[in-house]
C-alpha cells in the first residue's frame, strides 16, 4: 500500500442534507478526501439510536475487516481531490450545537457535514491542517454554528 493510500484522518459519524439525512464518514488520505456514504435517515432512525447504531456498525468494519470491505458496503463514495480544495472551514458548534465541516471547492459543489460523535475540534484541525500542509487548501478553525453558509445575508464576510 501506498503511502497516498493510507487514511490519515478518520471523521467519524458525520450526517449530510436535508431529508433523507444521509450518514457518512470522511477519510481524509494524503491526495484526496473520501466522503463514504453509508446510510440514508429518517427522523425515526435518529430517535431510536439507529444512526449511532449503523455508525458504530461501520466503524467496526473498518477495524476488523478493513477501510476497503467498508467502502464496498457504502451507499455512494465522492472523492474530493486536495486541488480542488479551497479551505476546509471547522465550526465548533458554540455552546448549542454540533460541530459543523465544510470542504469548499473551487469549481464544483461544497460539501458540508455535522458531527454527531465525538471529536477533539483542535486536534482533528491540526491532523487536517498536516495532512493538507502541501496543497493550497486553508484549514479556518472558527467558533459557532456556521450559519454564515445557510445565511450568506447575516454573513460578516
Amino acid at each position: 500500500m501506498s503511502d497516498a493510500d493510507r487514511v490519515r484522518v478518520h471523521l467519524h459519524h458525520t450526517m449530510t442534507g436535508r431529508y433523507p439525512l444521509r450518514l457518512l464518514d470522511l477519510l481524509f488520505y494524503g491526495d484526496r478526501v473520501l466522503a463514504v456514504e453509508y446510510d440514508y435517515l429518517t427522523g425515526f432512525d435518529i430517535a431510536t439510536g439507529g444512526a449511532r447504531r449503523r455508525a458504530e456498525a461501520f466503524a467496526a468494519t473498518v477495524t476488523e475487516e478493513g477501510v476497503a470491505a467498508a467502502i464496498d458496503t457504502a451507499e455512494r463514495c465522492r472523492e474530493l481531490p486536495y486541488e480542488t480544495l479551497d479551505s476546509v472551514r471547522i465550526y465548533d458548534g458554540g455552546s448549542l450545537g454540533r460541530v459543523k465541516v465544510v470542504l469548499d471547492r473551487a469549481t464544483g459543489s461544497s460539501l458540508t457535514v455535522r458531527v454527531h460523535g465525538e471529536v477533539d475540534v483542535e486536534s482533528f484541525a491540526g491532523a487536517v491542517r498536516t495532512v493538507l500542509a502541501p496543497y493550497d487548501a486553508t484549514v479556518e478553525r472558527e467558533s459557532g454554528l456556521g450559519l454564515r453558509d445557510a445565511l450568506p445575508v447575516l454573513s460578516r464576510r
